[in-house]
C-alpha cells in the first residue's frame, strides 16, 4: 500500500501544562529575526522614537531623534516626497563626565557618532557632515588598573599598552596596538587624555587617572574609555537612494529621506521603504497600516512599546465606566502582544491606572466612584477578550480563540457570550487549548496511511465511488473506523478537561472515485487541536506579579496582587512577555518590553584551501564562519563524479566565541580502498560507512553501518537495533562483564555480538552520490577470522583530478549548505618502486606495470621471480627502457628461459634519463598458483617504499569472467548530519 506522510510543524511558544509554571519569565527560544510594530494608523500619521520601539531611544535621557512621518495621503495614494524618514542629532554626555558631551544620530534603530564639539582633546569635527556613520563601540567610566607593560583590550583588535610610567613627573608612555602591532604612541600626563585619531576624528579616548613607578614596574590607572569604529560602517551621499527612499538632506544636524516614487498603499501589501523598515497594509476595506522594523543583529533585544511618564494622562473605560489611566499598551502598539494582521485578531491590553509616587498598589474592590459617574481604579489591569476566527476551510464557519500572554490559544467551538450555554467552550470550563493544524488542501489522495500530529494516523482504504473507509489510530493503537461519504466531514471527538465530546480532529472529504484499479479521494481540509496542551486558567492563579481576577464568557482579567515599586533604573517582571523598564532619572519614565534572542542564520563562510593539492600530501584547510549558536558543522570532499571521498563532523574543532568562529582541519589528500579488490569507499573517520549486509545466501540484505578503526580494520558492523560483529578492541569499549574469549565461547553471548559467518556473509558498501545512497554492485565476502576480519581499508593517494569542498553549517535557527569550493589534486612525485599485479589463465599473456622515480640520471632495478610459474617475454615503454634477462637456475645450473623447472628468474631493467615507466609481459604457466615479483636491488636512486607485484594463475576450469573483479562506484555525504547508526533502521511503511 502506498504510504504518504503528512508532516505537520507547529512551533509552540509556550510548552507548559499549567499556568503555575508561568510564575517566572518564559525562556525565549532563538529566532532568526525579530520584528517591532508601530501603532496602527488609518490616515496621515507620525511615529517617534519614544513610541515606536524599533527606533533608537535613550530612556534615561528621553532622547532619540528618529521619526517617520506620512502626510498628504490621498486615499491610498502616497505622493512622491510624502513619506519622510528623518533623524535629528542630540547631545549625549560621555559616561566619563569631565569629557563633556558628543552628538549622536540614530539611523535604522541604531545610534552613531554624529560629531564632537570643541574640547580639550579635539577641535570641533562632524563625522555626520562628511556622510560618515561611525559605530559607538564603548563608552564607560569604569576604572582599570594596568601594571607595567600590561594592555587594556579594546574593540576591533585594538589594545592600549602602558609601556612605562615616569617616576617623577607623572607621565605615562602609551602605545596603541592593533592585532598585536604598534600603530600609534603618545606620552600622557596624569589628568590628561590619550587620543587616537583617524582622519582627524578621535576614535579612541582613554583618561589617565593616576600612575606610580616602583622598582617592580608600578601601575597605571585609566578611568574613562570611549571608542568608535575606526572606519565608517556606512557612507551617506546626498541624493543617494536606500530602498525607495532618497536622501534629500544631509548636514551636521541630521538626515532626511523621502520616498522617491509615488506609492499605492493597496490592501494586504508590504512596502519596503528602507531595507529593514516596511509599511504593512492590512487586508481591510478601509486603509489601516503600520510600520514594521526588522532586527537581525545577533543578541538579546528589547522589543518595547510606547514610553509613558508620571505626567501621562488619558481617558479609558474601567468595568464599563469612565476612568483615567497613566499608561496603556495593547496589540496595536506593543509587539509583545499577539496580533494577526490578516484577520485583525489581537486585543490584549495592559493598563496602568495610577501610581502613588513610584508605588503601584493592588486594585481596590469595590471600585471607587467619583463625580460624573466616573471611577477611580488602582494598579495594573491586563485584559484579553474572546474572538471568533474563521476556519481556513470557510464552509466550517468559525471557532473561538483568545490571545493570552502573547500567544493565541484555542478557546472553543462556541461562546456563551451569546447568552446561551456554550457546550463546546474550553474557556467556560477554565481551560485553553492549542490549534495544531487549520488548513485547506488540494490534490488527489490515494489510499494509504496519513500521519497527523501527536501520534494520530488515518488509514484510508476501501475507496469506492460513493464512500471512503477511514481507520483512526494513535501511537499505533486502533481507535475507531468510519465510512465517509463525499462532501462530508469526518469528526473524531474526545473528552478534554470538563468538556465532553470535543472535536479534536476534522477531515473534510470533497470527492471519492476510482480509476478502475486504484481508489482516490479529495481531502480538502484538516483541522486538529491538541489533546496534550490543555492548560487550566482558574480564578486566583498567580502569574508573575499578576493574578487571574476573573474568567468570563468574554475573556480573562488579571490584576497585580502585590505592591509594585517603579524604582529608578529598575527592570520589573510583571508576567510572561511583560516587563517594565524604569529610567535612571529623577523623572518617572517607563515602558513595557519583552526580550527576544535573535540568532541570524549562518552566512556564507570564508574558506581557505589551495587551488592545487598534491596527492597523498597533507593540506590544511580553514573556514571562518559568522554564526552564533552553532549546532553542527560537517565538511565533505567530493570527486568529479559527485562522490564523497572524505567527510568529517568538525563541530568540536571550532575556536571562537559569540558569532565569530574559526574551523581548521587537515586532509591528507588520500582515499580509502578495500584490500580485496581495491574498490573505493568513503573515508568517514569515526562515523559509520553505510552498507548492505547479507548474513547468508538465504537471508535478506540488512542496512548497516561499518566502522573502520584507525588501522583500517573492521571494528563494528551494526544497525540501531543489533550488533552483527564487533572486534576484540571494540568489544572492550562496550564494558561488558565477560571478556572477548568468553563471549566467543558462549553461544548465547556470541549471538548478541557476532552474527556474521566468515566466508559466507557479504557486505555491499554504499556510496552517496549527490546526497543519495547509491549501493555498489560489488559484494565483498567477509573472510579471515573473527579476531581479524577481511577486507580491510587501505589509505592511498587521491586520484588526480578536480575536487570540490562542501560544507553544511547548522545553528539554532537554520542551516546553510556551501558548495562550489573547487580545487585540483595533482599526482604526487614518484619516490617509490611500484610493481603492478595481474591474474591470468594458464597460457595467457599479462602485462605488469613498473614505475620508479623520475630523474635526470640513469637508474636501474633488479627483479626476482619464480620462472616455473611465469615466463618473462618482453619489455616495452614510451621512453625506451631496456632489460637484461638472466634466465633461470635449477640447483645452480643455468637453464634456458624456455625450459620449465623450479628456478629463479632474474631481470635487470635500465631506465634512461627522465624515463620512469615500463611494462613487463609474462606468460602464465603453473595453474592454480601465484608468483611474487620482488624488487631486490637498485642503483641511481634510493626508494622510500617498495610495492612488489604478483601474478595469480587461475585454475584451468575457471573463466576470466567468473573471477575478474570490478571497482565499486563512487560515494558522497548528506547523512553525515545525523549519526548513521541512529537512522539506518528507518523503514518506509507499506
Amino acid at each position: 500500500m502506498l504510504i504518504i506522510r503528512i508532516v505537520l510543524v507547529m512551533a509552540l511558544t509556550i510548552t507548559v501544562m499549567h499556568l503555575g509554571l508561568l510564575s517566572g519569565a518564559i525562556a525565549q527560544d532563538a529566532i532568526e529575526v525579530a520584528t517591532v510594530r508601530g501603532h496602527l494608523a488609518d490616515g496621515n500619521a507620525i511615529w517617534r522614537a519614544d513610541d515606536f520601539g524599533w527606533f533608537y531611544y535613550d530612556l534615561d535621557e528621553n532622547s532619540g531623534g528618529e521619526e517617520l512621518l506620512i502626510k498628504d495621503l490621498e486615499g491610498r495614494r502616497a505622493k512622491k516626497g510624502s513619506i519622510i524618514y528623518s533623524s535629528r542629532t542630540w547631545s549625549k554626555q560621555f559616561e566619563y563626565a569631565p569629557w563633556g558631551s558628543y552628538e549622536v544620530v540614530g539611523l535604522m534603530g541604531k545610534p552613531y557618532l554624529a560629531s564632537y564639539p570643541e574640547s580639550s582633546f579635539t577641535e570641533e569635527v562632524s563625522s555626520l557632515a562628511r556622510g560618515e556613520l561611525r559605530e559607538i563601540l564603548r563608552d564607560e567610566d569604569k576604572e582599570y588598573t594596568l601594571t607595567s607593560n600590561d594592555t587594556l583590550p579594546l574593540a576591533q583588535g585594538y589594545s592600549l599598552l602602558a609601556a612605562g610610567a615616569s617616576k617623577k613627573n607623572g607621565v605615562v608612555n602609551f602605545i596603541l596596538l592593533k592585532d598585536g602591532k604598534p600603530v600609534y604612541g603618545s606620552v600622557v600626563s596624569i589628568g590628561d587624555t590619550f587620543v587616537y585619531k583617524v582622519n582627524d576624528v578621535p576614535v579612541i579616548l582613554a583618561h589617565l587617572a593616576n600612575s606610580m613607578r616602583s622598582d617592580d614596574g608600578g601601575f597605571v590607572s585609566v578611568d574613562g574609555v570611549f571608542q568608535i569604529s575606526d572606519s565608517p560602517i556606512a557612507k551617506l551621499v546626498e541624493g543617494g537612494v536606500l530602498g525607495i527612499m532618497k536622501l534629500d538632506d544631509l548636514s551636521e544636524d541630521g538626515i532626511e529621506f523621502r520616498n522617491d516614487i509615488e506609492l499605492n498603499l493597496k490592501r494586504d501589501s508590504s512596502i519596503h521603504l528602507i531595507p529593514p523598515l516596511l509599511l504593512i497594509v492590512l487586508d481591510q476595506p478601509e486603509l489601516i497600516y503600520y510600520p514594521l522594523g526588522i532586527i537581525d543583529d545577533y543578541g538579546v533585544h528589547e522589543i518595547r512599546g510606547p514610553t509613558f511618564s508620571g505626567d501621562s494622562f488619558f481617558p479609558v473605560k474601567a468595568a464599563g465606566y469612565d476612568s483615567t489611566a497613566l499608561a496603556r499598551w495593547n496589540a496595536a502598539n506593543y509587539s509583545g502582544f499577539f496580533f494577526d494582521p490578516k484577520d485583525m485578531l489581537g486585543n490584549e491590553a495592559l493598563v496602568l491606572y495610577s501610581v502613588d509616587g513610584r508605588m503601584v498598589s493592588p486594585p481596590t474592590n469595590p471600585i471607587i466612584f467619583k463625580e460624573n459617574n466616573t471611577v477611580f481604579q488602582k494598579g495594573f489591569q491586563y485584559t484579553t477578550m474572546l474572538e471568533p476566527r474563521e476556519f481556513d476551510f470557510e464552509p466550517w464557519g468559525e471557532y473561538y480563540v483568545i490571545n493570552f500572554l502573547g500567544v493565541q490559544w484555542f478557546a472553543g467551538y462556541d461562546s456563551s457570550g451569546t447568552g446561551t450555554k456554550a457546550k463546546k467552550s474550553l474557556l467556560e470550563q477554565e481551560y485553553l487549548g492549542k490549534v495544531l493544524w487549520d488548513t485547506k488542501l488540494q490534490g488527489m489522495t490515494p489510499a494509504g496511511n496519513y500521519t497527523l500530529q501527536e501520534g494520530y494516523e488515518i488509514r484510508i482504504h476501501d475507496v469506492s465511488n460513493d464512500s471512503i473507509f477511514f481507520e483512526l489510530s494513535k501511537d499505533g493503537r486502533f481507535i475507531e473506523s468510519s465510512v465517509v461519504k463525499p462532501n462530508s466531514t469526518y469528526i473524531y471527538k474526545k473528552d478534554l478537561g470538563d468538556v465532553d465530546d470535543l472535536p479534536v480532529l476534522m477531515v473534510h472529504v470533497d470527492n471519492v472515485f476510482t480509476n478502475g484499479t486504484k481508489g482516490f479521494a479529495t481531502i480538502d481540509a484538516i483541522f486538529q487541536i491538541s489533546d496534550q496542551y490543555l492548560i487550566p486558567v482558574e480564578r486566583g492563579d498567580g502569574i508573575g506579579k499578576m493574578q487571574i481576577a476573573g474568567i468570563y464568557p468574554y475573556g480573562i482579567i488579571m490584576v497585580n496582587d502585590e505592591y509594585i515599586h517603579l524604582n529608578r533604573n529598575s527592570k520589573i517582571y510583571i508576567a510572561p512577555m511583560m516587563n517594565i523598564r524604569v529610567a535612571d532619572n529623577d523623572t518617572l519614565r517607563y515602558y513595557l518590553y519583552n526580550e527576544q534572542y535573535v540568532v541570524p542564520a549562518p552566512g556564507a563562510p570564508s574558506i581557505s584551501i589551495p587551488d592545487n593539492i598534491t596527492s597523498n600530501t597533507p593540506v590544511n584547510i580553514s573556514m571562518f564562519e559568522q554564526a552564533a549558536e552553532i549546532r553542527r558543522v560537517d565538511v565533505e570532499i567530493v570527486d568529479s563524479s559527485n562522490r564523497t571521498v572524505f567527510s568529517r563532523d568538525i563541530t568540536n574543532l571550532g575556536r571562537g566565541s559569540g558569532e565569530f568562529w574559526l574551523f581548521e582541519w587537515t586532509w591528507n589528500a588520500t582515499v580509502l580502498r578495500l584490500s580485496d579488490d581495491n574498490s573505493q569507499i568513503m573515508d568517514m573517520g569515526d562515523n559509520l560507512v553505510p552498507a548492505l549486509l547479507r548474513l547468508n545466501q538465504s537471508s535478506p540484505e540488512e542496512q548497516v553501518g561499518v566502522y573502520f578503526n584507525s588501522t583500517g580494520r573492521i571494528g563494528r558492523i551494526l544497525d540501531s537495533n543489533s550488533i552483527y560483529y564487533v572486534s576484540r578492541s571494540e568489544y572492550q569499549k562496550l564494558k561488558v562483564a565477560s571478556d572477548y574469549d568468553t563471549m566467543i565461547a558462549n553461544d548465547t553471548l556470541r549471538r548478541q555480538f557476532i552474527k556474521i559467518e566468515p566466508g559466507v556473509s557479504t557486505l555491499r558498501f554504499q556510496d552517496i552520490v549527490n546526497g543519495r545512497l547509491n549501493p555498489s554492485n560489488e559484494n565483498h565476502t567477509l573472510q579471515g577470522t573473527i579476531a581479524s576480519l577481511e577486507p580491510h581499508a587501505r589509505e592511498v593517494g587521491a586520484d588526480p583530478g578536480r575536487y570540490e569542498l562542501r560544507a553544511r553549517i547548522e545553528n539554532a535557527v537554520n542551516a546553510i549548505q556551501v558548495t562550489g569550493e573547487y580545487f585540483n589534486v595533482t599526482p604526487a612525485p614518484m619516490r617509490d618502486i611500484y610493481l603492478g599485479s595481474a591474474e591470468a589463465l594458464p597460457g595467457e599473456t599479462v602485462s605488469i606495470p613498473v614505475e620508479v622515480p623520475s630523474s635526470g640520471m640513469e637508474r636501474a632495478i633488479d627483479l626476482r621471480y619464480d620462472s616455473t610459474i611465469a615466463q618473462a617475454l618482453d619489455i616495452s615503454g614510451n621512453c625506451s627502457p631496456t632489460w637484461q634477462l638472466d634466465g633461470a637456475q635449477l640447483d645452480g645450473v643455468q637453464l634456458d628461459q624456455g625450459q620449465l623447472g623450479r628456478g629463479e628468474g632474474r631481470i635487470k631493467i635500465h631506465f634512461p634519463t627522465n624515463c620512469s615507466k615500463a611494462e613487463l609481459s609474462f606468460r602464465a604457466i603453473g595453474a592454480n598458483s601465484s608468483v611474487n615479483i620482488n624488487a631486490t636491488g637498485w642503483s641511481g636512486f634510493e626508494p622510500e617504499d617498495i610495492t612488489n607485484g604478483t601474478i595469480t594463475v587461475l585454475p584451468l576450469k575457471s573463466t576470466a569472467d567468473e573471477t575478474k573483479k570490478g571497482n565499486a562506484p563512487g560515494y558522497a555525504v548528506s547523512l553525515i548530519t545525523v549519526s548513521l547508526a541512529l537512522v539506518l533502521h528507518l523503514r518506509r511503511r507499506g
